[in-house]
């Protein structure tokens, strides 16, 4: 899961509408009725991503639907047609959901992320902790995760205390970063037997481990 830059929010009017709103509590929530600013936030979010799952790394849509020639006067302003809409995949997800109730919209604990993963792995589960949040300012993967390509895993570092594993295990397991090793696993290893020639365009951070460990047993 590498590091998310959220420093720079596409949509202006969502911005200036969320810095209006201050202290008091956010107006409710809800996807399913693509409230005021839905499209606005997730095709910002989506920018910010590269246009993967800001967990798993999957890719959730192609370059062409977040770029910049969409966005004017701080807007998303192409009407997307229904086919254009089913290859923009995903979900706007919470990280800390306890905020969902009162701070809905808060743009620091929002991110798009598989709709498999939003609504069957991490909507089960409540307690989270802020370790392995991609957009946190210290955030860099190779502090807290190895990766096997034998089984398409992400592990904690092996170098950190047992408390500090635990912590990240758990994380692991709550944001689904193991929830597509087999397709990972395949993906990789498709580009190894290109032997480089390309570059991948998701499941980034566990193609640069592998690389880097390629590199160092070179």
């Amino acid at each position: 899961m590498r590091k998310i830059d959220k420093s720079q929010i596409m949509s202006k009017n969502y911005e200036e509408w969320l810095k209006d709103l201050e202290d008091e509590e956010h107006p409710s929530y809800d996807s399913y009725s693509k409230t005021k600013y839905y499209t606005d936030i997730k095709m910002s979010l989506l920018y910010c991503q590269g246009g993967l799952c800001a967990y798993s790394e999957k890719r959730l849509c192609d370059s062409k639907y977040f770029d910049l020639a969409h966005w004017k006067e701080g807007i998303y302003k192409t009407q997307l047609s229904k086919s254009d809409k089913s290859k923009i995949l995903g979900d706007i997800e919470h990280f800390d959901e306890s905020l969902k109730s009162t701070k809905a919209f808060l743009w620091n604990n929002l991110f798009v992320v598989d709709t498999h993963i939003n609504c069957r792995v991490k909507g089960r589960k409540k307690i989270i902790k802020g370790i392995l949040k991609p957009d946190k300012e210290d955030y860099n993967p190779y502090n807290y995760l190895e990766f096997d390509l034998e089984t398409g895993y992400f592990f904690p570092l092996s170098s950190l205390s047992d408390k500090e594993q635990d912590d990240i295990e758990n994380m692991i397991n709550i944001l689904g970063l193991n929830c597509y090793d087999s397709d990972r696993k395949e993906y990789i290893q498709l580009f190894l037997d290109l032997n480089k020639k390309r570059e991948p365009t998701q499941y980034i951070t566990a193609w640069e481990m592998i690389s880097n460990e390629i590199k160092e047993k070179e």
